[in-house]
């Protein structure tokens, strides 16, 4: 697998199956936890309409800020 960093300006966001993550706040936004070996899952529907999944490898974080979405991972 090959992860990188992406940034996205998203109009939704779905955390599949949510118990595979864990949530926080911080001053940086909102925090969500990959929480399942090897990746969890996570669908982001951008401004022009198009969805795309992506796998977020175990023990990283996702930062959603505004309408931005930070993280490392790869498009499934």
């Amino acid at each position: 697998m090959v992860y990188s960093y992406q940034v996205v300006k998203f109009q939704s966001i779905s955390f599949v199956q949510g118990t595979h993550w864990s949530q926080s706040v911080s001053d940086k936004g909102v925090l969500y936890k990959s929480l399942k070996d090897p990746f969890s899952k996570l669908i982001i529907q951008s401004s022009n309409g198009s969805k795309k999944l992506f796998h977020i490898p175990k023990d990283r974080t996702v930062i959603v800020l505004n309408d931005t979405v930070h993280f490392l991972g790869e498009l499934a």
